[in-house]
């Protein structure tokens, strides 16, 4: 069950921000776009709250930035409370202003600019506390959790499978030509041949890796083709009993490592074969070298690829220079996010959203999955304000300090109904 009192207060704050009560008071003060934000940050901090509460024991410095999370939430807490009290004050000034006596006086307090001014203050502030403390949440590498039912559950990592729809990878043609280039070469020695192919999260390395994977060409060189998602903490039971498994189609979970061992070493040994390793983060060479002496049983010309975010989990396990995936192009991203964020019997989309959607696409550095997610959130959305709202939102902040697309993962999971709503 879900025992975290600072996950409890996160979502009571969500709960407010999101009370009818509130939003009419937001409105009335025209505080939008600063009460947004702060909700944005706040669900991106929510999401890692449950992991964060796990961990704090055997890092002294979680428990202190969960110490400064509880302030700043019920500081949050009162000043909504007090947005929504003084919007009720204006509310009655405004209907019974002109009646005298003690109702009139005790509403007349406080002048009308002051009051507004001070309230934006206390906004501002509020939200520029909790937006440093959501950067600084990144030291400690804390896991998104998703909670059903009152029960918390590790975000699991999607696992990869080898397909591809080509038509769906724009702009990859040059960098897929590079690797197979790398990969068609011959090798002057028995080493394993490892290809690494590195970027940030989303800038399409799997994707990639299908393009190259599943080209005719590589049909023809080799006589396995093997594809494989690595655990996060490359197990290397599960490395091989998925090695395995997509070579023979058989389940091997209840074998132990003696029995798992052998059975890859049979099924690829004297074999000319390409291996993805997807989506790899360990830096335990220890690991590696293991794997790779059970991979050498195969022929000379077997060639590897690896994705991964490091540059350093590349030059470990590289013997290639590693491939450093790049942005798309401002043309090709433009094309990718309308494929995404149109319909494709449209002919001609709304210019206005198509000049807004250009500021967007300008904004997303040419990241695949960042325009897919922000396609795929303003799809069959006609109004100019949502599509600004996007534009305009804090969210980009996050994403360029984390170097990552989390933040609008996560937004586009739990925001992306209620800010239509919203708006």
């Amino acid at each position: 069950m879900v025992e975290s009192l600072l996950f409890s207060i996160a979502e009571g704050v969500l709960g407010k921000i999101a009370s009818p009560a509130l939003q009419k008071a937001v409105a009335i003060y025209n505080f939008e776009n600063q009460i947004q934000e702060l909700r944005e940050t706040l669900t991106a901090i929510k999401a890692v709250l449950l992991d964060a509460e796990e961990q704090k024991a055997k890092d002294h410095r979680l428990q202190v930035w969960l110490d400064g999370l509880q302030h700043v939430f019920y500081d949050a807490e009162d000043v909504l409370d007090e947005l929504e009290c003084e919007a009720l004050r204006k509310q009655v000034i405004s209907r019974y202003g002109c009646v005298r006596g003690k109702v009139h006086r005790f509403f007349s307090l406080s002048n009308p600019l002051i009051l507004r001014a001070k309230l934006s203050h206390k906004v501002k502030e509020i939200r520029e506390r909790l937006s440093r403390i959501a950067i600084d949440k990144d030291q400690f590498d804390l896991n998104v959790r998703r909670v059903d039912n009152g029960v918390a559950h590790m975000h699991s990592r999607e696992m990869t499978y080898s397909y591809v729809n080509k038509s769906d990878v724009i702009g990859r043609d040059a960098d897929k030509e590079e690797i197979i280039e790398m990969l068609m070469q011959p090798t002057d020695d028995k080493n394993l041949s490892v290809i690494p192919i590195v970027g940030m999260g989303g800038l399409g390395k799997t994707a990639l890796a299908k393009l190259v994977y599943n080209d005719n060409r590589m049909k023809e060189q080799f006589e396995l083709q093997l594809w494989v998602c690595v655990p996060k903490d490359f197990d290397l039971k599960k490395i091989i009993e998925g090695i395995i498994k997509d070579a023979t189609s058989q389940s091997l979970s209840s074998f132990d490592i003696q029995q798992l061992q052998t059975c890859l070493q049979d099924t690829i040994k004297d074999k000319k074969y390409l291996l993805v390793l997807d989506d790899v983060w360990s830096k335990d060479r220890r690991r590696w070298k293991e794997l790779r002496d059970l991979l050498s049983v195969g022929a000379s010309e077997s060639k590897i690829i690896v994705t991964t975010r490091s540059l350093e989990v590349a030059s470990i396990l590289g013997t290639h220079p590693a491939h450093n995936l790049k942005g798309l192009s401002h043309e090709n991203s433009m094309a990718l996010f309308k494929r995404w964020a149109f319909d494709e019997k449209e002919k001609e989309p709304c210019p206005e959203l198509l000049k807004i959607g250009n500021d967007i696409v300008k904004k997303s550095l040419g990241v695949p999955l960042l325009l897919i997610i922000l396609g795929s959130l303003l799809h069959a959305k006609d109004e100019e304000m949502y599509w600004a709202y996007i534009r305009d939102s804090k969210t980009w902040e996050l994403v360029e300090v984390e170097k990552d697309v989390l933040p609008w993962k996560t937004l586009a999971l739990s925001t992306s109904k209620t800010c239509g709503e919203d708006l």
